[in-house]
């Protein structure tokens, strides 16, 4: 790659660069040609909302079956509380539906008797599943479930902690709204349109996961243009590179042996009925064996290759004059 591209495109060559046929070994006639570049940027995966969860009831947390970086899946239990107000609660919980499963029993002999209504059975059924109700809310806000798919963020809290109604536990990250946050720099990047596809690639080898871009987040202070890619099966944390293909252009290209850096700028050898002459070009990034040149150079222009930077500075040694 070339230090001057601030960013890294991997150009697609759609055409070669043209010879002319009559053209002598040495040198070239360039050509514009069609191009689909590709930006190329470094890329981490960024968590979507977390997702809290909370005692529902006062008591002790007796158990903690997580840690951070655990998965959980939606249901899951990974507590439970306990201590002596739930056990009075569930015991009286217990004993109203003991109670009211009883009185519908009885209600239930008394109507094969003859001696009650349909009236009276309903209403004591109601009774019945009404307690049995409350006593199923108190056992599952004894218990601390998860509610999404994802995996454990942080822990508020752990085993002997008492806790208050409302007080934090965990904090669970979900698999689900996780998305790409990449970092591309040039003009074009910040003109890209939403619902262009993209491909996250991991660091540590994993499969590449297609993406789309949502939009343009915003600009860094060296420059960088910040976009958001959504997509799915991302883990959060995740590093990597996101690759993207942009519209072809038109570009030239010259056989990358015609360049010749001097004093940090690059340079080519012009070939010129009135002599051959260096001109100064601004050069991208470099594939295979040849590379596009962004500015400096014009279509028709013929380009020295052979022994390029033996001609250069020979030129450059013609011009200086020893002082007398």
């Amino acid at each position: 790659m070339f230090r001057g591209s601030r960013y890294a495109p991997l150009w697609l060559v759609l055409a070669a660069l043209v010879l002319t046929a009559q053209a002598p070994a040495g040198w070239v006639t360039v050509q514009a040609t069609q191009q689909a570049p590709l930006l190329s940027g470094f890329a981490t995966v960024q968590p979507g909302t977390p997702v809290t969860i909370m005692a529902l009831q006062a008591g002790i947390l007796t158990s903690l079956s997580v840690v951070p970086g655990d998965t959980v899946k939606p249901g899951q239990m990974i507590g439970q509380l306990g201590g002596p107000q739930i056990a009075a609660a569930l015991a009286t919980a217990q004993g109203a539906s003991n109670a009211a499963n009883a009185a519908l029993a009885a209600e239930r002999g008394k109507f094969a008797d003859h001696l009650s209504t349909k009236v009276a059975v309903a209403q004591a059924e109601a009774a019945a599943a009404s307690a049995r109700a409350q006593l199923a809310a108190l056992h599952a806000a004894a218990g601390l479930q998860s509610p999404v798919d994802g995996q454990v963020q942080s822990l508020a809290a752990g085993p002997g902690t008492a806790l208050q109604p409302g007080q934090l536990v965990a904090v669970v990250q979900p698999a689900a709204g996780a998305w790409v946050k990449a970092v591309f720099y040039g003009l074009r990047a910040a003109t890209l349109s939403p619902g262009a596809a993209a491909r996250f690639n991991p660091a540590n080898g994993q499969p590449a996961v297609p993406v789309t871009l949502r939009g343009v987040q915003g600009t860094q202070p060296d420059g960088g243009v910040v976009l958001a890619f959504s997509g799915a099966g991302l883990l959060p944390g995740e590093a990597g590179t996101l690759s993207l293909s942009l519209p072809p252009r038109p570009v030239l290209l010259v056989p990358s042996e015609a360049l010749v850096m001097d004093d940090g700028r690059w340079w080519v050898m012009l070939r010129d009925p009135q002599g051959d002459r260096p001109v100064q070009v601004v050069p991208g990034t470099t594939e295979g064996t040849e590379t596009p040149i962004l500015s400096g150079l014009s279509a028709g222009d013929q380009v020295i290759v052979q022994d390029a930077a033996l001609l250069y500075h020979r030129g450059i040694a013609a011009q200086y004059q020893p002082p007398d």
